[in-house]
């Protein structure tokens, strides 16, 4: 039976969160009624973040393991897991959830209508002042060269998966490409709906959303996919953007 839901986990380094978040997302997901497999893609751990992978695996055949030999990033193991996903619908989600799994029939509600389930947070109560500010400065940029009207692009969200299959992702070296997804999407007349969701903060393990070289590369691969795409809508002889975008010719 192919499943109805992919679940995305990525996880580096991620064995305090694993145990106890793992068994949470599944009794979750089971009260849906819905066939669903959990891919957690290993983003080569040093610590014993496989090896309880495979545990949970073992235990419950609709958890999948798959692993990266060297770290790749969250961008690369996304698409690692949409390359194996067999799912209807895709959603990335977090080691360490980062939401209420009480909203999360919010994504399933609005799935049969949508392409695109965009997550907007309620809250990022364990932002420092400084990852608050790059976050604020992130969506503004994407709004503003994109001609965007979500409010947030970084957070959770529900995909088609035949439509990520079909995608050609570029920008898994950053954060970016969560926003790439969502601009190429529009671009293509996909229909993209957001839906507000709690936030939860991590329990245990590092964050690394705060990271300044992870920051730099994605200002970077932001404005690379800009430029880009600015100079390939030139020579097609179509407007720099869909909507509001400055990029407007």
């Amino acid at each position: 039976m192919r499943p109805y839901l992919t679940v995305v986990m990525p996880a580096y380094n991620e064995a305090e969160n694993l145990p106890r978040n793992v068994p949470r997302l599944v009794e979750k997901l089971e009260s849906f009624q819905e066939y669903f497999e959990i891919v957690i893609v290993d983003d080569a751990s040093t610590d014993a973040t496989a090896a309880i992978a495979v545990s949970l695996a073992l235990q419950d055949p609709r958890v999948r393991l798959c692993r990266h030999g060297v770290n790749k990033g969250i961008g690369q193991g996304f698409v690692t897991a949409v390359q194996t996903a067999k799912g209807q619908f895709l959603i990335l989600i977090p080691a360490d959830l980062a939401l209420d799994l009480d909203e999360l029939h919010k994504y399933l509600d609005l799935a049969p209508q949508s392409d695109i389930v965009v997550g907007r947070s309620s809250s990022r109560s364990d932002y420092s002042a400084f990852r608050a500010l790059v976050s604020a400065v992130n969506i503004w940029l994407i709004r503003t060269l994109f001609g965007m009207e979500q409010q947030q692009f970084n957070y959770i969200s529900l995909y088609r998966t035949q439509l990520l299959k079909e995608m050609d992702i570029e920008y898994t070296g950053s954060a970016f490409f969560f926003a790439e997804i969502l601009v190429k999407a529009r671009d293509q007349g996909a229909c993209l709906r957001e839906v507000d969701i709690g936030y939860a903060p991590r329990e245990a393990g590092t964050q690394s959303g705060g990271n300044v070289l992870l920051i730099v590369r994605t200002v970077y691969d932001l404005f690379h996919f800009w430029l880009t795409r600015r100079l390939r809508r030139r020579r097609r002889g179509q407007p720099g953007a869909l909507d509001k975008s400055v990029d407007a010719e």
